[in-house]
């Protein structure tokens, strides 16, 4: 009776009778599997192969006084699979072997359709549900009925679903002539599925862990903790990367593993350096863990399955074993998004099993030959560094890797592989699908937790605590659980099993403390709102769609003929992990249009991106964006990547050219790093001095400081008074102190030289700012002349190129944990960027984002305040403007040589030499007008040429003015400035990438946005204001009067503005501008055809080459009759975007 029962599982003894007819027998033993699907942009495609029938399907009880007929039907059910020879066997003589016949030729594996639905009507109630959906793809009604447990998933009017199974018609009734086609769903339902929120991807190891608390893994989700570093998982991450680079190479011998196992040691050196372990230990102690390696792979790896090599399977009938295989691997650390599943993971090894079924040796009928069934397929492989325990939650996490990998490889994935390297025990982990539907809801019920959060809704977007001692006693995200109990969820709790424990971790909050957490940490969820919508536009868009929106490059191809040059070749330190590898891809079709430039869009250099394989494979390789030009684009990724791969990849596809995908991977990192950062004031271990000073806002304290060394004095001398005292304070300040500079005042300098000084005193000092280019600005300010060490950390593709030496990356490799303490804990000077949320912002309508802590600081605390109001960057013309404008005459010029400062061009004769061969007479040449040494500040209006606007799908450009912008730039450089003198300047990052390709014959310009012109002085700033329009709109960039008083003040001798002043004069900051302007006769307006009255400039900064069709053909006016069409209005635009999102704002302009 055991036998009979082997394989059979509750669903067998709770399944809801059926009324159908008796149908054919299977075997007890037969394994069900759920089929994985596909869900793609076209309309699903029906299975081919007929349904599976569970073997577990109850029939209806026979009535009593039912016949010899129906008993005899029901006896000799399934009776044509019956094997009647065996009657007349010789049952004492073991079985021969049968000859193996010619296999068929297997057809080519079906996915499960899948529907993406709009739910428009929701009935019923807790027992049964009834859902009336929409397909987005035919626009047709469906009906999708929800029973059993699958009837408690919470689901409303207006949520989108995948259907995941096929649709049945519904039989004729009286009620309507067209039935609409129904799916019902129940606990015995073979394979079908529904996906909630299936934009939201949950990660498989999320949903894995909760089986023991649902709270957990959205906290982890919603808090990303940099600082839980423990032995154990410093161990476990080494031995994967070793056992990954072992099945990488195929090399399993002690020796080489040694090696391997000291080089991953050394690129772990800071994870060593935390738990203030010695590489000796650090090496018995992998070494203590990976002693099993060479038996897995003598076991293991190799073509076909070996009499040891076996496997434990937990679903196998009493006596079978199961041998494994290794014969491949596909990919390590390979990252499938499944928006099919609403599901994403990282698996460790991506590999090829073969995996054979022996039948029960004992058995005295087949011990001669046991029968042997051998599948291959790809599979999972999951490495556990701990000892085989095979529990829930890695079954769990296996089992949902089979489904990701059965929709990237295309092919059915029967069953996943854990690996447990202290027992050497390889575990079959099958897809059940039982399993697998409770999963299922669980991500459900996860995905409906998160959209709450990003829908802002009033329910609650945590599940309630587990109350329980021990499990939460002992749980790593305790902190932040009670922390979002009490200053989000608001709870009183004092007789609950866990009320000690929330008493520990809370009592010390006030209730202001509370609210400004609650506060800010709505305010960081607000600015989060769009990640999912950009999210789901990988899958949702076609790749023209987006590209149109200017968030994607369509129809690429690799180029694989391409070698990078050294500087934009990967590390392979550990600094460099996501750029692993450097390729440059082109547009796979070779005459493309001007309209298919890639400067046409919202992506630029150092942007994340995903690359997709067209139609189906998502997310193939991660990275960023390393060069940009109008044709090529240079990624640093993640993964290998080459065609032939995808091919063999997709083997069952037409063959044809491998056509990619590039979209920008919006808030790559998330928000879960702030979050942390703000949790880190209020947890009971946390930072308490600065939740007091932040939090609290106690008032800062300062020393009295009777006189300062030798040393600093000599750093002071040079300054002005107001950075002699803005120095004082810093140096007296035993908390903080604030210093206000304004533009030119030399802030730079001031850091600098407080820099300089505190080192002399010795002190540590860390630098940090929110981009890049502000801390390697100050950082070139000191390089020249320091005797002290300097750390620069971060991205090295995003650090300047003249900083470099001071990286990680840039020094020689760290053998011991000493050697690498000497590179991090000597230097006095650590420079590193951090996201801040500053007063640089516009004011957004929701809750107070706009308060940077300097503001919330200085007028709380005006005592802690130090004006710089002397200022030695702009002549008197320039600065007037934002004397008048912003600062209320506050402003002063350091010295009469700063304040009478002017561009002088050395080359008189450059103009004369010009007019010899253009239109434009010189007694009223308008570019003259510009090069004069007395013109230092000029707005340059273009309403009478015109030069209006354009648009690349949702981006605004100006090519008029862009051009317009060349010229004056040739025009300077021919008249004797150099290059690095000029800054070119735009608001908007489209027409910086125009301005870029006009300019690149002169690579020593900077064209910058204001965000990047930080610390970016020139002699000669030019910038272009874009907007040219009937209607006057001029969105919200030109309404920020920081973003303007920037761009205004980088300029020392001379500032030169385009723009429309018909469009502009709508905003009250630029309406008085031109008023000052007027007052000052510093406009100049353009005669219609201005440029194109000096086309011989165009030479200047070509090296004396006229540009070629194909060049002047880049830069057409794609608002005209002649290149781009205007893309419909869909979506938000990058302005829009970021109007109201500071942080986002942030990330898209500063970084």
């Amino acid at each position: 009776m055991h036998d009979l029962l082997a394989g059979i599982d509750d669903s067998f003894f709770n399944a809801v009778p059926s009324p159908d007819a008796p149908r054919k027998r299977v075997s007890s033993s037969t394994n069900v599997r759920l089929s994985p699907a596909r869900c793609l942009y076209k309309t699903p495609k029906k299975n081919r192969h007929a349904p599976v029938t569970s073997p577990l399907t109850h029939r209806s009880p026979l009535p009593k006084d039912a016949g010899d007929t129906e008993n005899l039907a029901l006896l000799l059910e399934g009776a044509e699979d019956w094997d009647w020879t065996d009657m007349e066997a010789d049952f004492m003589t073991p079985k021969k072997a049968t000859p193996r016949k010619q296999k068929p030729e297997a057809k080519h594996w079906e996915p499960e359709s899948c529907a993406r639905c709009l739910v428009k009507e929701v009935t019923g109630n807790y027992a049964q549900k009834e859902l009336l959906v929409t397909v987005e793809s035919s626009g047709k009604q469906r009906k999708v009925v929800l029973k059993d447990d699958w009837a408690a998933t919470e689901i409303r009017a207006g949520d989108i679903v995948n259907i995941i199974g096929t649709f049945a018609p519904n039989p004729p009734s009286t009620s309507t002539s067209s039935p609409i086609p129904t799916i019902t769903l129940t606990s015995a339902a073979a394979s079908s599925l529904l996906i909630h929120h299936p934009d939201i991807l949950v990660t498989a190891t999320s949903l894995s862990n909760t089986q023991s608390c649902t709270r957990r893994p959205l906290l982890n989700n919603l808090v990303r903790s940099s600082t839980d570093v423990t032995p154990a998982l410093v161990w476990g991450n080494i031995l994967h990367e070793v056992m990954q680079s072992c099945l990488q190479s195929n090399e399993w011998d002690e020796h080489w593993m040694q090696t391997k196992i000291d080089a991953v040691i050394r690129r772990n050196l800071d994870d060593l350096l935390r738990l203030n372990v010695d590489v000796g230990q650090a090496t018995r102690e992998v070494w203590g863990r990976a002693g099993g390696l060479k038996t897995f792979a003598s076991r293991y790896m190799s073509e076909t399955p070996k009499d040891d090599a076996t496997l434990t399977n937990t679903r196998s009938v009493r006596g079978q074993t199961s041998l494994l295989a290794i014969s491949k691997l596909h990919d390590i650390e390979e990252d499938i998004w499944s928006p099919t599943y609403g599901l994403k993971g990282k698996i460790d090894a991506s590999v090829q099993a073969a995996v054979a079924d022996v039948e029960d040796a004992t058995n005295p009928f087949t011990i001669a030959q046991p029968k042997r069934t051998t599948t291959t397929h790809a599979a999972p492989l999951e490495i556990k560094t701990g000892r085989a325990v095979a529990g829930m939650e890695h079954r769990a996490q296996t089992m949902l890797y089979t489904l990701l990998m059965s929709e990237r490889y295309d092919m059915e994935v029967p069953s996943g592989l854990l690996y447990y390297t202290q027992s050497e025990e390889v575990v079959r982990v099958p897809t059940a699908r039982n399993e697998v539907r409770a999963l299922m809801m669980k991500r459900n019920e996860l995905a409906g937790y998160m959209m709450r959060r990003v829908r802002q809704e009033s329910e609650p977007f945590l599940p309630p605590t587990i109350d329980d001692v021990r499990v939460c006693g002992r749980c790593y995200s305790v902190d932040t659980c009670m922390l979002y109990r009490r200053a989000v969820e608001e709870v009183e709790d004092d007789t609950s099993p866990i009320a000690d424990i929330y008493s520990l971790k809370t009592s010390h909050l006030t209730p202001e403390h509370a609210a400004f957490f609650k506060k800010w940490e709505s305010l960081i969820s607000m600015e989060e709102q769009d990640l999912v919508r950009f999210k789901k536009e990988l899958w949702t868009l076609r790749a023209e769609e987006r590209e149109r929106f200017g968030r994607c490059f369509a129809n690429m191809r690799l180029d694989e003929s391409y070698h990078p040059l050294p500087a934009l070749r990967a590390s392979l330190k550990k600094e460099g992990k996501i750029h692993q590898h450097t390729y440059r891809f082109v547009k796979a079709s070779p005459n493309a249009s001007s309209g298919d430039s890639l400067l046409h869009g919202q992506m630029n250099t150092g942007d994340a991106v995903t690359v997709s394989v067209e139609p189906d494979l998502l997310a193939f390789v991660r990275g960023y964006i390393l060069e940009l030009t109008p044709d090529a684009v240079v990624l640093g990724v993640d993964h290998a990547l080459s065609a032939a791969a995808v091919r063999a990849r997709r083997a069952h596809l037409p063959a044809g050219p491998v056509v990619f995908r590039i979209d920008k991977d919006e808030l790559f990192g998330g928000m879960g790093r702030i979050r942390d950062n703000l949790a880190q004031l209020f947890y009971a271990d946390g930072d308490a001095r600065r939740r007091e000073l932040v939090v609290d806002l106690r008032a800062p304290r300062f020393a009295d400081v009777p006189s300062v060394p030798p040393a600093v004095q000599q750093v002071m001398a040079h300054l002005n008074t107001n950075q002699q005292t803005a120095m004082h304070r810093v140096l007296a300040a035993e908390d903080y102190a604030l210093i206000l500079g304004m533009p030119g005042t030399g802030k730079t300098t001031v850091i600098a030289a407080l820099i300089r000084a505190l080192v002399a005193m010795g002190q540590r000092v860390l630098l940090t700012s929110y981009t890049h280019s502000a801390v390697d600005n100050i950082l070139m300010k000191l390089k020249d002349d320091v005797d002290f060490g300097i750390l620069r950390l971060g991205n090295v593709d995003k650090v300047h190129p003249e900083i470099h030496q001071y990286t990680l990356a840039a020094r020689k490799t760290a053998y011991t944990i000493e050697q690498l303490e000497n590179q991090v804990m000597t230097p006095p000077v650590v420079a590193t960027t951090c996201l801040t949320i500053d007063q640089r912002h516009k004011s957004p309508k929701k809750a107070g984002l706009e308060t940077s802590l300097f503001r919330l600081l200085s007028e709380t605390h005006p005592h802690a305040v130090v004006d710089l109001n002397e200022q030695y960057r702009m002549n008197e013309d320039i600065m007037l403007l934002s004397n008048k404008l912003i600062y209320g005459d506050r402003l002063r010029c350091g010295s009469p040589e700063v304040a009478k400062r002017g561009l002088v061009l050395p080359n008189k004769d450059f103009m004369k030499t010009l007019h010899e061969s253009c239109t434009c007479p010189r007694q009223a040449c308008w570019l003259e007008h510009l090069l004069d040494e007395s013109c230092k500040a000029v707005f340059v209006d273009t309403d009478a040429m015109p030069a209006p606007e354009s648009r690349v799908g949702d981006l605004v450009q100006n090519v008029t003015e862009a051009v317009l912008v060349q010229q004056i730039t040739a025009a300077l450089v021919g008249g004797g400035a150099r290059a690095a003198q000029i800054g070119v300047l735009s608001l908007y990052r489209q027409q910086t990438k125009l301005l870029a390709h006009l300019l690149r014959g002169a690579p020593g310009v900077e064209i910058l946005t204001a965000d990047r012109s930080q610390g970016r002085d020139k002699d000669a700033i030019v910038v272009s204001l874009v907007r040219a329009n009937a209607d006057g709109a001029i969105g919200d960039l030109l309404k920020d009067w920081r973003r303007i008083n920037v761009s205004f003040t980088r300029a020392r001798a001379k500032l030169v503005v385009v723009g429309s002043r018909r469009t502009l004069q709508g905003a009250p900051l630029l309406e008085e501008f031109f008023k000052l302007m007027d007052g000052q006769g510093w406009i100049l307006t353009l005669p219609p055809n201005a440029d194109g009255m000096h086309e011989s400039l165009a030479s200047v900064l070509s090296g004396g080459k006229k540009r070629s069709a194909e060049e002047e053909e880049d830069v057409q006016e794609s608002g005209g009759s002649s290149s781009v069409k205007k893309a419909k209005k869909s979506g938000l635009t990058e302005e829009a975007l970021a109007n109201g999102r500071l942080i986002l704002k942030d990330l898209m302009n500063g970084q």
